[in-house]
């Protein structure tokens, strides 16, 4: 009977603890920039219509993705390799603020040593990052998540990595 009784108490304690929920875009709203856009010095425009980086690889046309004026582009640098860029697309001025997402070699792992590629979620009316990490491990795919905003010209983390992603 005791021990019935502190299952209860505990499930009852649990029930009522506040669930945290994962931070949404739409709490770090900000205005989107709608001036005239400075592309980065690095990307050049292709006939075909694609965009390409200083290593000729393919990247996502220069557009507001990130905080109002902000384009973050995911960069590879071979199998498994990405880096990002963000630049202020109201200026043209380059951030190097985002190279704790690159992953290069030697690739990044986690506590556990199993390596991981970083994948940035941004929106362009909003500061928050939400960095996905794509762990290869022995047993399953995983993923991981960790919420960050833009707090003037830094980055800062406002959760701890959580053991799931959220789709987006």
């Amino acid at each position: 009977m005791r021990g019935i009784i502190i299952l209860l108490t505990f499930f009852c304690v649990a029930a009522s603890l506040p669930v945290r929920k994962a931070p949404r875009f739409e709490d770090y709203a900000v205005q989107v920039y709608s001036g005239r856009i400075h592309r980065p010095k690095w990307i050049s425009h292709e006939g075909s219509g694609e965009w390409r980086d200083k290593l000729d690889k393919l990247v996502g046309s220069p557009e507001v993705n990130f905080a109002g004026k902000y384009f973050v582009a995911a960069h590879s640098c071979g199998t498994e390799c990405r880096y990002y860029t963000m630049t202020d697309l109201s200026t043209g001025r380059e951030l190097a603020i985002l190279s704790d997402f690159n992953a290069a070699e030697p690739a990044p792992k986690t506590r556990e040593g199993y390596t991981y590629i970083p994948i940035l979620v941004t929106r362009p009316n909003s500061r928050l990052l939400v960095a996905q990490y794509d762990i290869d491990s022995p047993s399953s795919h995983e993923c991981r998540e960790r919420a960050f905003v833009l707090d003037g010209e830094k980055i800062r983390p406002i959760t701890g990595t959580r053991r799931s992603c959220t789709q987006y």
